[in-house]
Parts: structure tokens; C-alpha cells; sequence
């Protein structure tokens, strides 16, 4: 007995030494006990949505789509592998360029399709490298769901601070079929001289039926830069 004893204490011993895994932490996803569905309207036709222009005076100091492969892609419970494969399963969430023709936008505008988990976790979180946030900088893009899909979602731009620290909802916009594109160009005062990562979030409130549906399109996403 006491030899067992012993052996029992001894393992205990070792589990409490055993160095410890340091991971990024997952964004959480909100729950809301016994959610009430509303059904998505049915698709009337929109005004023609306009790409949010790259400005002539001033710098793209981060493009967003073009550093889509850069980032950490991750849903309300796990790490995603980053741009996989067309055939890969893309259950817990998905992001991808797209064309902009079939959206009624330029040929050459350039837009971002976030697909959120149909797997049950409700958000889509695209973090992107450390970026150190200049005294006049401005998010830009234009937000809304494909022309052919019903959604109902919330387009988020949050980050994560020097220290790893997550601030979610930092600006968010609702989006639901019918509303007119969402025009953003939103100040970053306050993270002036700060670095961040920051992310793309795509939520969704109700349950997923199909993932052709809550698509969200971000048009032109990147922070703008004015010249001195």
C-alpha cells in the first residue's frame, strides 16, 4: 500500500513539472442561451454597390486581401489551416478572392469572400501580421453579401494588442439582405503608434442552414495612409 501510495505521489509530481504549450489564443465566440430565429428576408434588388476607391493621395499602408495567405485564420474553437486547397474541407470556415464581375462591381475591383463555420462555432476570425497603426490612418472597405445569396451577419474589424490581448468589437457593422452597401471609412485615433494585429472578423447571430448562405464580401479592405 504504501509503495502504491508512493508511485500515485510521484506522478502527480512529474504532471505538475511538465512544461506547458504556448499557443495564440482563440477569439471567443459569443453564445446566447435559446436564441430566437428570424428568418433572412427574401432578395430584392440593391442599388449597385461601389468599390471603395484606393485613394490618389495618400498610401495603402495595408492591403488586407493582398496579405489574405499572411494571416492566421481560427473560428470560435480551433486554428485553421490558411488558404487550403480548393478540394480541403472548409466546414470551419473559409476565405478566398473573388471575382468581382458576377457582384456587379468593376472588373477590377478587388473583393474578399468570407464563408463563416457551417460546423456550429458562428465567427470567422482572420488575424494578420503586426502592423504599427500611423497618426492618420483609416480603415476602409466596403461591406455587404453576395448579390445572389440571403445573410444575415456582422462585419467586425477588431485586433489583438502588443501584449496578445484580444478587443474584440473594436468597429463593427450589421449587414442583412436588402440594406444598401455599407460605406466605411473609419478613423484609427486611437490606436495611434500602437502595433497591432489586426483582424477580420465575420459573425453570425442564427443558425447556419447551408453554407451557400452569410456570405460576406469585403470590397477593397485596407487602411489608408494620407500623405504628409
Amino acid at each position: 500500500m504504501r509503495r502504491f501510495l508512493s508511485l500515485c505521489l510521484f506522478s502527480l509530481l512529474l504532471a505538475a513539472c511538465a512544461p506547458k504549450g504556448i499557443s495564440t489564443p482563440i477569439p471567443p465566440v459569443e453564445t446566447n442561451p435559446a436564441p430566437v430565429f428570424t428568418p433572412i428576408p427574401t432578395l430584392t434588388p440593391t442599388a449597385t454597390p461601389t468599390a471603395t476607391p484606393y485613394a490618389s493621395l495618400g498610401t495603402i499602408a495595408l492591403d488586407f486581401i493582398g496579405l489574405l495567405c499572411n494571416t492566421e485564420w481560427m473560428n470560435g474553437a480551433q486554428h485553421l489551416t490558411t488558404c487550403p486547397a480548393a478540394s480541403a474541407d472548409h466546414s470551419g470556415g473559409f476565405a478566398t478572392p473573388v471575382d468581382p464581375i458576377p457582384e456587379g462591381l468593376p472588373a477590377d475591383a478587388p473583393v474578399l469572400l468570407t464563408i463563416p463555420p457551417w460546423n456550429g462555432y458562428g465567427a470567422l476570425f482572420l488575424r494578420y501580421p503586426s502592423f504599427t497603426v500611423g497618426a492618420n490612418d483609416r480603415f476602409r472597405a466596403t461591406l455587404q453579401c453576395r448579390v445572389s445569396t440571403p445573410c444575415d451577419v456582422q462585419f467586425a474589424l477588431e485586433y489583438y494588442d502588443s501584449k496578445g490581448k484580444f478587443h474584440g468589437s473594436f468597429m463593427d457593422w450589421d449587414y442583412i439582405t436588402g440594406d444598401p452597401p455599407i460605406q466605411v471609412d473609419a478613423g484609427l485615433s486611437a490606436l495611434t503608434g500602437q502595433t497591432v494585429d489586426f483582424v477580420l472578423t465575420l459573425r453570425l447571430f442564427h443558425s447556419l442552414d447551408t453554407p451557400q448562405k452569410d456570405n460576406g464580401l469585403w470590397i477593397a479592405p485596407h487602411i489608408y495612409r494620407p500623405l504628409p
